[in-house]
């Protein structure tokens, strides 16, 4: 009976260390996102699909230091 129990918490936490190590993956997922092109205005641009399928589109100045802002991406 002991035994048993102990095969059954030993199989109990393999499962849990498979899941855990599992989990992250799916809640930390990063998008999938293109490089960023060169628009030849002094611009970059990037599109990126989220995990859910929605279409986020990002803009940058080419300068250092500068900041990627979120755009239509329609423009």
């Amino acid at each position: 009976m002991e035994d048993e129990m102990r095969s059954v918490l030993k199989a109990s936490v393999v499962v849990l260390a498979v899941a855990a190590g599992f989990v992250p993956v799916r809640v930390f997922a990063e998008p999938s996102c293109t490089d960023w092109m060169d628009q030849g205005d002094g611009t970059s641009w990037k599109e990126c699909v989220d995990d859910s399928g929605v279409q986020h589109c990002y803009k940058v100045n080419n300068t250092p230091g500068s900041t990627a802002y979120e755009v239509s991406c329609s423009d």
